[in-house]
C-alpha cells in the first residue's frame, strides 16, 4: 500500500526542504503540509482542499501527484465527499468531546467510592474487621552489613589498549581456575571492564601496551608478561608468572 503521508515526508527529508522553505514554495501554510504528512486530513479546512494540496505539495516534491490523489480517493475519497465542511467540523467535536466525557465519569465514579467508604467509616460498619495488613519484612542488622561489605570489596576493573599492536588479556574471577570473563587481544583504543567481588586473576602479554584502572584510579602493573591478582589492595604478581 502507497504510504501518503511517510512518502510526502520522506521526499521533503531527502531534498534538505523544511516547513518554511516548503510553504514559500508551494503557498500552503505549514501546518497544512505537516497534516498531510501525518495524514490528518481533517485538519485541512476543507475535504476539497485536499486533493489540491496534495497535488500541488506532491508536484513540488517532485512526487506523481496521480499516484498520491489515487491513493487518497481510495482510503479516503468516500469519507472525504460524505462530509461538508460543517460536518467534519462537528465530528472533530464530537471526537473531542468522548474522552472529556469519559474522564468526567471516572471522575465522578472515583469520587462515589471515596463518599462510600468514609460513610462506612462514619457509621463504624467492619471497623473492627478490618486488620492492619502485616508490615513488608525488614533486613537484619547482620543482612545488611553483610551486603555492604559484599558490595565494598567489589573491584571494577578496566583495561584499555594504548600503543603498539595491543596486548594479550585474560580475565578470571578469583583465581586462575576461576570463571574466565574476557580472553583475547585489546588493541589500541579498546576498552573492557569489569565488576568483580574479592579479586581478579589476570594474565597481561604486554603491560607496557595497557593501560589498567582500578575503582577509576590508575593502576601501575610492574613488569613484564605475566599472571597478576588483582584486588582492592593493588595488583601482585603471582609466581611464576
Amino acid at each position: 500500500m502507497y504510504e501518503i503521508g511517510s512518502s510526502l515526508r520522506e521526499a521533503r527529508v531527502r531534498q534538505g526542504i523544511d516547513y518554511p522553505t516548503a510553504e514559500t514554495g508551494t503557498r500552503i501554510r505549514s501546518r497544512y503540509l505537516r497534516a498531510m504528512e501525518d495524514e490528518e486530513f481533517d485538519l485541512l479546512p476543507d475535504p476539497s482542499y485536499a486533493r489540491g494540496f496534495l497535488r500541488a505539495y506532491a508536484s513540488y516534491l517532485g512526487l506523481d501527484p496521480a499516484l498520491v490523489l489515487d491513493e487518497y480517493e481510495s482510503r479516503y475519497g468516500q469519507l472525504a465527499h460524505s462530509l461538508s465542511p460543517e460536518g467534519a467540523r462537528r465530528a472533530r467535536e464530537r471526537a473531542e468531546r468522548g474522552p472529556r466525557r469519559r474522564e468526567a465519569q471516572l471522575l465522578w465514579l472515583a469520587i462515589g467510592g471515596v463518599a462510600g467508604v468514609a460513610m462506612l467509616t462514619w457509621l463504624g460498619i467492619g471497623g473492627s474487621s478490618v486488620s492492619t495488613p502485616p508490615a513488608a519484612p525488614t533486613a537484619t542488622v547482620s543482612e545488611a552489613l553483610t551486603t555492604s561489605t559484599a558490595r565494598n570489596r567489589q573491584v571494577d576493573l578496566t583495561f584499555t589498549g594504548v600503543s603498539g599492536r595491543g596486548s594479550y588479556l585474560e580475565v578470571r574471577t578469583g583465581s586462575a581456575t576461576g570463571p574466565t570473563l574476557y580472553s583475547g587481544v585489546l588493541v589500541p583504543g579498546a576498552t573492557r571492564t569489569f565488576t568483580i567481588p574479592d579479586a581478579a586473576w589476570v594474565r597481561i602479554g604486554s603491560p607496557a601496551m595497557l593501560r589498567v584502572a582500578l575503582d577509576g584510579s590508575p593502576l601501575a602493573i610492574n613488569g613484564g608478561t605475566g599472571e597478576f591478582l588483582i584486588s582492592r589492595d593493588g595488583a601482585v604478581r603471582q609466581p611464576g608468572g
